[in-house]
């Protein structure tokens, strides 16, 4: 873990800076915690997934996680909205567990609402309902939850961009948790993004902040592979994990 770290944080300092836009026509929602302003275009079917590995002592307790999917379905249903549906498969272990189930389950939409003006972002609104899974299961909230988010985006350079992004997420917590992200995206070349990105969760355990450091590379006009990894600002040495995806745009342009 700490060679990749090195290795993807020298390829951040030593590359050409740029935007992380994509081919002109496809857009997509990972790596990264952050979400980007773009829809899917009218008609056009999206998938994004991914596998991942975890080692997290947060807890004292040295635990290994898989994700055997994440998965993210995208379709465009109008020009400016698109309808999203999103679960991951997760097994934990540690020496005194070993579980395995859904996660994350969501259906939602996001909403572009305003292209941007010279120093005026970008908006788009991001809406999700998350599912619950009962009390027996481990990764799922007991009741029904939501998500309600504005996402920003500036385009500073034509190789440089700022996207952010503030939520509220209700869920079997007290008060909602609050999430704020901001991402540094960057055009190495016309095929490879990388970004730079700094999240913080705020809920009733108080503030937890990360970093997530990602490439992106088109294939094709249609597939992109990408690879990320996350960072704890408070604990960097209880945590660290891999994560390898790609997004497909099965409908043709």
């Amino acid at each position: 873990m700490k060679y990749l770290k090195l290795l993807l944080l020298f390829a951040f300092g030593t590359s050409t800076l740029t935007t992380f836009a994509q081919e002109e026509g496809f857009m997509a929602d990972r790596p990264g915690a952050t979400t980007g302003i773009d829809v899917m275009p009218k008609g056009r079917f999206q998938w994004e997934t991914g596998v991942g590995w975890e080692r997290s002592k947060m807890d004292g307790i040295a635990t290994t996680t898989w994700t055997l999917n994440t998965s993210l379905l995208r379709w465009g249903i109008s020009d400016h909205a698109e309808l999203r549906l999103q679960g991951d498969w997760l097994r934990t272990k540690n020496d005194e567990v070993n579980y395995g189930g859904l996660s994350n389950i969501a259906i939602g939409t996001k909403v572009h609402l305003f292209d941007g003006w010279k120093a005026i972002p970008g908006i788009s609104l991001l809406a999700n309902v998350l599912v619950p899974g009962g009390d027996d299961h481990h990764y799922l909230p007991a009741n029904w939850g939501g998500q309600i988010g504005l996402l920003f985006e500036n385009t500073l350079t034509p190789w440089l961009s700022l996207g952010y992004e503030g939520d509220l997420i209700w869920s079997d917590a007290q008060r909602p948790t609050a999430f704020f992200g901001a991402c540094l995206g960057f055009q190495v070349s016309e095929r490879l993004s990388l970004i730079v990105e700094e999240y913080n969760f705020n809920d009733s355990d108080g503030t937890k902040c990360w970093m997530e450091l990602g490439a992106a590379y088109q294939l094709s006009d249609r597939v992109q592979i990408d690879l990320g990894t996350d960072i704890s600002l408070q604990y960097p040495k209880r945590f660290g994990n891999v994560m390898l995806g790609v997004a497909w745009q099965i409908t043709k342009r």
